[in-house]
């Protein structure tokens, strides 16, 4: 639990805060972590016929960083793949990107891997591997053996395997989480990986999803590997509704208010030639044309990574919720946080963030309202006598009115803020 009475509690602002600000500002080291640590990538990406500059130049300016799978490419001989992977990774280079390779010889023999690895290792835009998504808890000697065969022959690279979500299994923690970090090892493991799409056909919200995101946080944690997470982008028809602009944000400051440090949406382009599940245009429609979420998507993303290379460094220690809060899994806010709404009404997340180095604590805002925005005041603990807000990465920072032990800021539906505040005991 926070405890701003022994020291700073320390966070960053993700976007311009509205409440006045001193006229003098000095500068703050903010701690951060190189870039790489902190990605965004797209799952899905464009199809043969869309495979050229300008679709490619669409990703790069969306603010992305990796592709993380060309559908088709599982499906073809590996001739064939070979020639669709180095289209992708020759675009990816001159783009910027980096992509994960799928190749069918991933199923094979030792020396089959071998020749894969072998084949893509030496591609500057090389990212990773695929290798399967969403195993079974009875599967997972497999892709746990691969996973450990191709980090020794490439340890600079990302093999690729995704979990399933929490309902699958009843036992999802123990079961299924624990049991493939046992099975690879947290020593190989680059990446614990996840997806659960939480908007529903039916207008609602999966209430399980903020347990499913606890738990691969204090899986992480627990074991020192960083987590990563899919973001629903589409909808699945029968089953997932298209998410708004409003819910494209939720999906990306809710995960990183659970620690979530590699980011993949789900899906980019729309899938097509699908044998059972029909998708609704994603940020890139089916003939390759933007669909209206995609300005959204690259204003997002941009914010996403201005903040990234200091929460790559940082641990979700705790979450709370706030307000009405039902779902599995949620504990709210204690009554002696640093930081309490002054409206208990207000549905919110809020994350104490520590950073392992030098144990600085840092603290973030979300508002789990997917449509109404938001002017939110805090009450702060009386030993607070600075708030800060960071304008960039760099470190500026600018002093914030407190007005009678308050401060107050506007929020989006779904945004989440970071804030810096000092103390006066040390």
């Amino acid at each position: 639990m926070i405890d701003i009475k022994w020291g700073t509690l320390i966070a960053i602002c993700l976007v311009t805060i509205t409440v006045p600000l001193y006229a003098n500002s000095s500068d703050v080291a903010v701690d951060s972590a190189k870039r790489k640590n902190f990605q965004i990538g797209i799952f899905y990406g464009p199809t043969p016929e869309l495979t050229n500059d300008r679709q490619f130049r669409w990703i790069k300016r969306a603010h992305i960083d990796f592709i993380q799978f060309i559908e088709d490419a599982k499906r073809q001989e590996a001739t064939a793949s070979q020639k669709r992977n180095f289209q992708i990774l020759d675009l990816a280079q001159k783009h910027g990107l980096t992509y994960y390779v799928g190749d069918p010889r991933v199923h094979g023999s030792d020396e089959d891997v071998r020749d894969l690895v072998e084949t893509y290792k030496g591609h500057p835009a090389t990212g990773g591997y695929y290798i399967v998504d969403e195993p079974g808890a009875d599967a997972l000697d497999w892709p746990a053996k691969t996973y450990q065969f191709i980090r020794a022959l490439d340890p600079d690279r990302v093999p690729y395997v995704n979990l399933l979500p929490d309902f699958v299994y009843e036992d999802y923690e123990h079961n299924y989480v624990e049991k493939w970090i046992g099975k690879v090892g947290k020593e190989n493991l680059i990446f614990l990986s996840f997806d659960n799409y939480p908007f529903l056909i039916d207008g609602s919200f999966r209430l399980t999803n903020f347990y499913n995101l606890d738990v691969i946080r204090r899986a992480g944690l627990k074991h020192g590997v960083r987590t990563s997470s899919y973001l629903q982008s589409v909808g699945i028809k029968g089953h997932y509704r298209r998410p708004t602009e409003h819910e494209l944000r939720f999906s990306a400051f809710s995960n990183l208010a659970y620690g979530i440090k590699n980011l993949v949406w789900f899906t980019y382009n729309t899938p097509v030639g699908q044998p059972v599940e029909k998708f609704t245009s994603a940020i890139i429609d089916s003939v390759g044309k933007k669909t209206d979420l995609y300005r959204p998507f690259r204003r997002l993303n941009k914010q996403l990574h201005r903040i990234g290379s200091v929460l790559a460094g940082l641990d979700a220690v705790a979450v709370y919720h706030t307000g009405e809060a039902p779902g599995k899994g949620i504990v709210s806010l204690p009554a002696d946080f640093g930081w309490q709404p002054a409206n208990t009404n207000d549905q919110l997340i809020i994350t104490e963030f520590r950073n392992p180095r030098n144990n600085r604590q840092y603290m973030m805002i979300v508002n789990k309202s997917l449509t109404k925005e938001k002017d939110i005041q805090g009450v702060l603990d009386a030993n607070i006598k600075r708030v800060y807000r960071i304008s960039d990465i760099s470190g500026r920072k600018k002093a914030v009115r407190i007005n009678g032990g308050r401060i107050e800021d506007h929020f989006l539906p779904g945004e989440g803020k970071l804030y810096l505040f000092e103390t006066t005991k040390k």
